[in-house]
């Protein structure tokens, strides 16, 4: 089972996302990829979980897990189910009154009681506890023992990471393997076409064309992709020298932006002026007056 990644990115692109009998998919993307991956999957064959999955609010949590288990026709002891999800001091737990940690358990429940074999896991650790995380660890065991296929589609790149050291991204360029400090050799390291840059306790190497800008705040240089910010250990300075030839412009005092993802330049008024970056939230960058001409310039000749 594979899904079409043109489909979710908007331009044409041979990658797919692969539902692998008894593997394990994590792949971090955009909010607005995010949905558009959950509307493209066949119920017929994908099962969607999310935390907020659709319950009759009057049963209770033990009515509701018996209820499903006789809707797909399973045999699972409710009662062990129970046990294994850490429910049994919930069981008469109205679902109205269920918590967002109860409904994540439930869905959880869902994705071993539905009749799919790829299951889609959309941003199973929104908010989710320690405890549930590690449910989930036991859970995709048993997903995969059942020969079930796991898909895990998260915004966060550190939530990516909590699924397995393996991960892939995906991008208006398609597919891609986040390159880790344990995954990518010394030449990787010097290759020009990516960078290393901090995220939580994990070393990645980014690709230099999805950079939108870089910021200096409070000592730190944080480059953004997609609405994720990672840290670069190294100065605005420094920066700029090891990105100005890849179209990259410093336009402010503490921004650098990349030129290729420039949308527009604003004028607020005689002196204030901003640069419109291509992503979902049009992100404005500060333009210094003394950069407005020269960047015109710039996008002119790139």
């Amino acid at each position: 089972m594979k899904i079409k990644i043109s489909g979710i990115i908007g331009t044409e692109s041979a990658d797919h996302i692969h539902f692998k009998t008894g593997g394990t998919e994590a792949i971090q993307m955009s909010f607005e990829y995010l949905t558009r991956l959950e509307e493209t999957a066949d119920p017929k064959w994908i099962n969607v979980v999310r935390a907020d999955i659709p319950v009759y609010k009057r049963l209770n949590i033990k009515d509701h897990i018996s209820f499903y288990n006789k809707w797909y026709n399973r045999k699972f002891n409710v009662d062990d189910l129970m046990k294994q999800f850490n429910l049994e001091d919930a069981g008469k737990v109205r679902l109205a009154d269920a918590g967002d940690e109860l409904n994540q358990r439930l869905s959880f429940i869902h994705s071993l009681l539905c009749e799919q074999k790829n299951i889609l896991f959309i941003e199973p650790f929104f908010q989710a506890t320690r405890e549930n995380i590690h449910l989930f660890h036991k859970l995709k065991d048993q997903l995969k023992d059942q020969g079930k296929s796991i898909v895990v589609a998260v915004t966060k790149t550190e939530d990516a990471f909590l699924v397995q050291p393996e991960i892939m991204r995906l991008t208006q360029h398609g597919l891609q393997e986040v390159e880790t400090e344990d995954s990518a050799s010394a030449e990787n390291d010097n290759q020009i076409s990516k960078i290393k840059v901090k995220a939580e306790d994990k070393t990645l190497f980014v690709n230099i064309g999805d950079i939108e800008y870089l910021e200096s705040n409070e000592g730190k240089v944080f480059i953004n992709i997609s609405r994720e910010k990672f840290v670069m250990e190294s100065t605005l300075q420094e920066a700029e020298k090891t990105l100005g030839s890849h179209g990259f412009y410093r336009c402010h005092r503490s921004y650098i932006v990349n030129l290729h993802k420039v949308r527009e330049i604003i004028t607020w008024s005689k002196n204030t002026y901003s640069v419109v970056i291509r992503n979902p939230e049009e992100s404005k960058i500060p333009l210094s007056r003394t950069k407005y001409n020269e960047i015109q310039e710039r996008l002119i000749t790139l």
